[in-house]
């Protein structure tokens, strides 16, 4: 469900931070169904985290759209072009499904699911945990 990944950065006067970025695999993220827990997954990591953004795939076996969540402390944010750099520097052949153009409309949300994200205020705190069914997943906080 989350992939961390980290980078240890000095500055100049020896002083070591860890910088931290997550991908959260964060919920159902359509029209009717991204207030069940993608909304608040958002809200919770952009408490945490100095940017954050979110992408959606249509996901057949789930019947709905999900979402993911971005969260880092250090800039999200790549044009088409980095995109395309990037993906020819690090993958051998052609990714048959991903390149700049369609990371970028994946990125975009309907104006009901960005205005939700934009107001939610719901932030999960202690444990919580995870259930999950064959047709989607739901995270139901025990605090």
């Amino acid at each position: 469900m989350l992939k961390w990944l980290s980078a240890v950065v000095s500055d100049r006067k020896g002083s070591i931070a860890i910088l931290c970025s997550i991908i959260w695999k964060a919920g159902p993220a359509g029209i009717f169904s991204h207030t069940e827990v993608f909304s608040s997954n958002y809200n919770t990591l952009r408490q945490v985290f100095k940017y954050v953004a979110t992408y959606t795939a249509h996901i057949p076996s789930y019947a709905d759209i999900w979402g993911w969540v971005m969260a880092s402390d250090f800039s999200l944010e790549l044009n088409v072009e980095e995109i395309y750099l990037r993906m020819r520097q690090r993958i051998k052949g052609e990714n048959r499904y991903m390149d700049g153009k369609t990371f970028s409309s994946a990125s975009t949300l309907s104006k009901v699911v960005h205005n939700s994200l934009d107001n939610e205020t719901h932030v999960h705190r202690g444990s919580c945990k995870v259930h999950t069914w064959p047709w989607q997943a739901r995270l139901i906080n025990q605090a």
